[in-house]
């Protein structure tokens, strides 16, 4: 689950367009630069990245961490269903 402090992490990283890497257990990793936040059809929270040359909504669905691919004033990672 994403807490609304969390939450703010992702809205910087839009806001600032800082090249991000999500990743799951089991392995899955998704890199890219994030540009929105939002839902899709079924109510999930998503992330509107910028992933190689097109734009795609990853599902935040039990995403464990976000990390910074570029050094930045406002976060390095992000660990996701973990209060602060």
């Amino acid at each position: 689950m994403i807490t609304c402090d969390q939450s703010d992490y992702l809205e910087i990283a839009c806001l600032y367009r800082i090249p991000i890497a999500l990743s799951w257990a089991g392995g899955l990793r998704v890199e890219g630069t994030p540009l929105d936040t939002g839902y899709n059809e079924q109510r999930q929270e998503c992330l509107l990245m910028m992933v190689g040359d097109r734009e795609e909504w990853v599902v935040l669905d039990g995403v464990q961490n976000m990390t910074a691919l570029v050094e930045n004033p406002h976060f390095a990672q992000i660990r996701f269903g973990e209060a602060f």
